[in-house]
């Protein structure tokens, strides 16, 4: 009983921990998206599970005079046993999946968009741009297209805002592609490569950079592949704060991308 009742004060901090983790996000780092807000409602749901069990521990018997409340919970936990492997595998791939290719000549290189706030770069997609901006100074001959859409909490769209970046930043406009219609990571490249078909001299078997964060690497490497693209992967460090966010939101992008996009 003393093991239940750790067990049960477990999920309770661990709930907290996760509604304060998705408060603290939006006040600081500002946007609302699934990595965001998604430790909140598991938070939520840990809390309201605890509470459940408490509830049910202290005031309904235990026994036969409930076997329904004991096979709810069997098949609760069957489904929680299987999501946590599923998690495991999938986050397992990613990290395996997170380290950069080796460096290669390309003609090409796509930087992903990461979200505006109004019309400045956010963290991540800070990040990004710095890692481009220094992957262009080091090729002068290398073309860059910048990939993202306008979504909600935008005013300009992504691949206007990474632009802008560049040029104050003394990339020639000549060298810059913009895609600003996807609002995906399967768009992303699909528009991409839509573009890059129309380059003079640009070939199907030649390869192309394309600069993310390592958490998405693993599942921008297969939508790449699948829009026929051979990608090269260079990574920008993720900022230390948002790494458990996105790790979980990785992993339903992940699940959703391999059934899903085609």
């Amino acid at each position: 009983m003393k093991i239940k009742r750790i067990l049960t004060g477990m999920l309770l901090f661990l709930g907290i921990i996760g509604i304060l983790d998705t408060f603290l996000l939006l006040l600081y780092n500002g946007g609302i998206n699934l990595g965001t807000i998604l430790p909140g409602v598991v938070g939520g749901l840990l809390i309201l599970w605890g509470s459940v069990k408490a509830f049910f521990r202290k005031f309904v018997p235990m026994g036969k005079s409930r076997p329904w409340f004991l096979k709810a919970r069997q098949g609760v936990f069957s489904l929680f046993l299987i999501g946590l492997i599923s998690f495991l595998v999938v986050e397992g791939a990613i990290v395996i999946n997170s380290q950069p290719d080796p460096v290669v000549e390309v003609d090409y290189l796509i930087i992903l968009g990461a979200g505006l706030n109004g019309e400045q770069l956010s963290s991540s997609l800070w990040e990004r741009m710095q890692k481009g901006l220094d992957y262009l100074e080091r090729h002068p001959l290398v073309k860059v297209v910048l990939s993202g859409g306008q979504g909600p909490g935008e005013d300009i769209s992504e691949a206007e805002g990474m632009r802008r970046f560049l040029v104050d930043q003394g990339i020639t406009n000549e060298r810059i592609i913009k895609e600003d219609r996807s609002t995906s990571t399967m768009e992303n490249f699909r528009f991409s490569k839509e573009i890059l078909v129309r380059q003079p001299g640009f070939q199907n078997s030649e390869r192309v950079a394309v600069i993310t964060n390592d958490f998405h690497l693993f599942r921008s490497k297969i939508l790449a592949r699948r829009n026929g693209l051979i990608p090269v992967g260079i990574l920008s460090p993720t900022p230390w704060y948002i790494v458990p966010n996105v790790y979980l939101r990785e992993y339903f992008a992940v699940v959703k991308s391999l059934i899903f996009d085609w």
